[in-house]
């Protein structure tokens, strides 16, 4: 079985950071092709551009360095991606179409804009701190498969309690293996 997985940073969160990094050499060690997108901008970096130009080089980057996967060829895709990165990846999913209906999603705090884009079969995690995700109980309620996190921000991290933060992280593995197995791996 040929599987693929495509990781999709945040705009200050790289694949190297705890949440993306552990999901796709989770998903590596169960035989995917790992490819990692390389479009967020370093933590280091005073971010002046407004999220929606992040958001639009985000997808420019991402359309021209997946133009050449052969997505037809894969019998299963998994996107994993991080808040601009969900927006990005639901619609280079939709960009791909009829080319694979075997694209399965998981998404860390998505951004407003994402939520019209998910879909039940997606898995979901998000703080109820987040700032780029108000009421996101209310929002993200008719998906079977959105976690909630009180207490937790964007980063899905507890400011000052880092070892809730290393719970959430093994919590968040612990939904990510249990989701790769209802999806037949």
């Amino acid at each position: 079985m040929k599987k693929l997985c495509i990781v999709f940073p945040g705009r200050r969160y790289s694949y190297d950071r705890s949440l993306l990094y552990f999901s796709s050499r989770y998903l590596e060690f169960l035989g995917y092709e790992v490819i990692n997108l390389h479009y967020d901008i370093s933590r280091e970096v005073k971010e002046t551009e407004p999220l929606e130009k992040n958001i639009r080089d985000a997808a420019s980057y991402t359309l021209a360095n997946t133009d050449e996967i052969e997505f037809e060829k894969y019998d299963k895709i998994v996107f994993i991606s991080k808040s601009i990165g969900t927006l990005v990846a639901c619609n280079l999913k939709k960009y791909i179409g009829d080319r694979n209906k075997n694209i399965y999603q998981i998404m860390f705090t998505p951004l407003e804009g994402t939520i019209p884009f998910i879909s039940n079969e997606d898995l979901v995690f998000c703080g109820d701190k987040d700032r780029f995700l108000e009421n996101p109980e209310e929002k993200l309620q008719r998906f079977s498969n959105s976690y909630i996190y009180k207490g937790f921000t964007h980063s899905l991290e507890k400011p000052g309690d880092y070892k809730a933060s290393i719970k959430l992280l093994e919590d968040v593995m612990t939904k990510v293996d249990e989701y790769m197995k209802k999806i037949g791996d």
